[in-house]
């Protein structure tokens, strides 16, 4: 039999008060298994250990991601973003910093078990709260698919149940993502549309419908994208907040209304806060500086007026920090901006002034977004975070409709999603696309900007096949502010990578089936690309 301890019943309780539910578990010294289904509080404790996979390291692990591509530098060079992009390790079947073969195998089966487990011991339990617990776990067995499937061509193994022993091949692409829109749609109809103030973070049908649609992005399946978001929509319950700084900057215990959020998971300073800020902040809050924004990503914001910025233009290169669009500002620290009750300067010798060799800013820039701005650390040291981190928000729903629109050949509809994220944005004139082609460029920059550190720009390159040119043979730049006469500055390109070019082979667009998993199933064949 197995056994579930005091311990993973404590730890289950601690999450339960992260998500806001009130439970109470019995408490002995050991369960055996049907205690988990023996009432509707032990099985709220059993689902709640799935609920850390949206966003239990709050956005470290996106921040990570992001450094892959073309909009972070981390900045110790023995990082291995550097190490891998640049060209001093490689992927392989036996290392790849970005797999998740194993753990994405451990969470499918951890799903599997919760499934077997109800079915075989849930008797007590009403028809409704089953459905609904079944609900929540195939949403998180999509999530965790899906996780696989973008990183491995969705050539993986589906396992709809416990294994029987037997070994597995691999499914073929269209099962996978069958399987996975399958569980989706499960979700979709047996979660409650809305969950009371008490239990938010609480999966519901409109995760479940923009999790497809983002699920169906990557398949490439345009209409099933936009049926899934024309239902979501149809709820009528969601809408862009109105002040893109400010949303990252809400807390679950101030109880505000954000329509843009569709699924969320909320913190609480201090026993249940987050570290983010400590090692992302720049040296002179006392933080670690652990990455900076790229040039890349600073010289594609625009002007508010919705004008490109460029360095050629005299004018806009002599306050290149001036007149720019609002996401800028929530997101980029710059010299000369304001922070914390002091100014950022990031010229040479200052206390957050450029550097090569880490702990300080390698391109000139530090993050703005996901950090807490109120408190002074350089005083007051660091607290845990407790601001929300957004697993979905209805701003990507909306670019997911603009992308599948305009495969559809709907340019007029993939337009009018798109400008009502620049409107958010504080642009007052409309963009124009007059075909696919253009309309796509449109699409690719507002990602880039609208989600810039929210971990999707490297697979968004992957899933466009640009990541081999954008991230193949180039270098990341920055800009180092040099004091000149009368307290003005130029600003001096500087190279990130250090002299380097980046390195993305074209096998990395899918990657290899690791070693281990060879070895222990003979009918796995590994991708010909990778023999």
């Amino acid at each position: 039999m197995k056994l579930i301890n005091k311990f993973n019943i404590l730890i289950a309780c601690c999450i339960a008060v992260l998500s806001g539910c009130s439970i109470d578990p019995e408490l002995t010294d050991v369960y055996g298994e049907e205690v988990a289904w023996s009432s509707e509080a032990n099985l709220e404790l059993s689902l709640n250990k799935f609920y850390p996979l949206i966003g239990q390291t709050y956005y470290t692990s996106h921040i990570n991601q992001d450094a892959f591509a073309d909009i972070l530098k981390k900045n110790t060079p023995s990082e291995s973003s550097n190490l891998f992009t640049l060209g001093s390790s490689f992927i392989t079947p036996g290392e790849n910093p970005l797999g998740n073969w194993d753990w994405g195998y451990t969470w499918i089966r951890n799903c599997n078990e919760f499934l077997d487990g109800m079915q075989t011991n849930g008797g007590k339990l009403s028809e409704e709260v089953k459905l609904q617990a079944e609900a929540e776990v195939r949403f998180f067995r999509a999530y965790v698919n899906l996780e696989l499937a973008k990183r491995y061509g969705a050539s993986i193994i589906i396992f709809d149940r416990l294994p029987d022993g037997s070994q597995r091949t691999r499914n073929e692409p269209e099962e996978v993502w069958n399987f996975i829109a399958a569980d989706l749609d499960f979700a979709a109809a047996n979660l409650p549309v809305t969950v009371p103030s008490t239990k938010t973070g609480k999966l519901t049908k409109g995760a479940a419908l923009g999790f497809k649609a983002r699920t169906m992005l990557y398949a490439k399946r345009w209409s099933a994208a936009t049926d899934a978001i024309t239902e979501l929509e149809g709820l009528g319950i969601y809408d862009l907040y109105p002040d893109y700084e400010k949303l990252f900057q809400m807390k679950r215990a101030q109880h505000l209304e954000n329509k843009e959020s569709i699924l969320e998971f909320g913190y609480s300073s201090p026993n249940f806060g987050y570290s983010f800020d400590y090692f992302f902040c720049p040296p002179g809050d006392k933080g670690y500086a652990q990455v900076s924004p790229t040039e890349n990503l600073v010289s594609a914001y625009q002007m508010a007026d919705g004008t490109n910025f460029s360095w050629s233009d005299t004018a806009k290169a002599a306050r290149p920090y001036e007149g720019r669009e609002k996401r800028f500002y929530a997101s980029i620290l710059y010299h000369g901006a304001s922070w914390k009750g002091r100014t950022i300067a990031t010229n040479e010798g200052a206390v957050d002034g450029y550097a090569i060799g880490g702990g300080t800013t390698s391109t000139g820039y530090y993050l703005r977004k996901f950090f807490d701005g109120s408190v002074k650390t350089q005083d007051e040291g660091f607290q845990p975070g407790e601001f929300t981190f957004y697993f979905m928000r209805y701003a990507e729903v909306l670019l997911i409709k603009a992308e599948a629109m305009a495969e559809q050949g709907n340019l007029a509809g993939a337009l009018e999603a798109l400008n009502k994220v620049r409107k958010r944005a504080g642009f007052a004139e409309n963009v124009l696309a007059g075909s696919k082609e253009d309309f796509m460029k449109l699409l690719r920059h507002e990602r880039m900007i609208e989600l810039a550190f929210e971990g999707h720009r490297y697979w968004d390159l992957r899933r466009w096949d640009l990541a081999r040119t954008v991230l193949n043979g180039t270098n990341l730049t920055g800009r180092v502010p040099v004091p000149g006469t009368g307290g003005t500055f130029t600003y001096r390109e500087v190279d990130a990578d250090n002299g380097k070019k980046r390195v993305y082979l074209p096998k990395y667009n899918r990657f290899p089936i690791p070693s281990t998993e060879l070895q222990r199933n003979a009918l796995i064949e590994q991708f010909d690309e990778w023999k």
